[in-house]
């Protein structure tokens, strides 16, 4: 097929297949061996450096000569959906997602994990017409800040590293936020804490109804302490910037 292209998109289709795959590719008919290895180093290089930045606990937790080989095959067999540049660690997360390389099984949560500071890092935040900062958090729905992600994990992944490398798994829940100083804060929940949470951010239930309805769940035998303990919660989540106020 790539017969009937123009001879420039046949050239840098050969380019480009190069690029990808120096040792498998031959250096396109024309270009000298010397300039081809500076491009192919560059290139590898450039995008190295560009996954590495957003993964540091995992590239030193599996090693440089895998993290290398990794961001080798990344390369090779990878088909990105966007050109852009900082889009490059969200890309590699979708090649974690569907490679059937012999990975350490904790890795993609691992990257996962490390990648969502960049995303937070970049979310816009938005001006809420309804936010009311002084509502009553038992009563009034509550509006989160929407920097806030809600993070679930088969392994405990804020304490691998290459020291601690884990071989069971270990539920973890986080949760993660940009704060007013734009700073990404990380704060590890108990599972009753984050189900409150996860109840809460849509905005439906008031705090009294969704504490209601975890110490049914819970089948507590004292619902008034759940409820205390739940508010504490939450007015620390206030006090920190998670919660932003209730709804008016």
């Amino acid at each position: 097929m790539t017969t009937l292209l123009p001879s420039f998109q046949q050239y840098q289709l050969a380019f480009s297949a190069r690029i990808r795959d120096p040792k498998s590719q031959p250096i396109p008919a024309g270009v000298e061996p010397e300039r081809m290895a500076v491009y192919d180093e560059i290139v590898f290089n450039n995008l190295l450096e560009a996954v590495s930045a957003c993964f540091p606990v995992a590239r030193k937790t599996i090693g440089k000569t895998s993290w290398v080989k990794l961001v080798r095959t990344f390369m090779k067999e990878h088909s990105a959906n966007t050109p852009l540049f900082r889009k490059i660690p969200e890309e590699f997360l979708a090649f974690l997602a569907q490679t059937n390389l012999a990975l350490p099984p904790y890795l993609q949560a691992l990257c996962h994990y490390e990648w969502i500071e960049l995303y937070l890092s970049t979310l816009p935040t938005q001006e809420h017409q309804d936010l009311d900062i002084h509502g009553d958090i038992a009563q009034q729905a509550l509006i989160f800040t929407e920097t806030m992600q809600l993070l679930a994990y088969d392994y405990a992944v804020h304490k691998i590293s290459p020291k601690h490398k884990p071989k069971e798994k270990e539920a973890s829940f986080l949760l993660v936020y940009r704060d007013a100083n734009d700073n990404i804060k990380f704060i590890e929940l108990n599972p009753v804490t984050f189900k409150l949470i996860t109840l809460l951010k849509s905005g439906e239930l008031t705090a009294e109804q969704a504490l209601t309805l975890l110490a049914d769940e819970l089948k507590h035998p004292q619902p008034q302490i759940i409820m205390q303990f739940g508010l504490g919660v939450l007015s620390d989540l206030k006090n920190q910037g998670v919660i932003l106020g209730t709804k008016r």
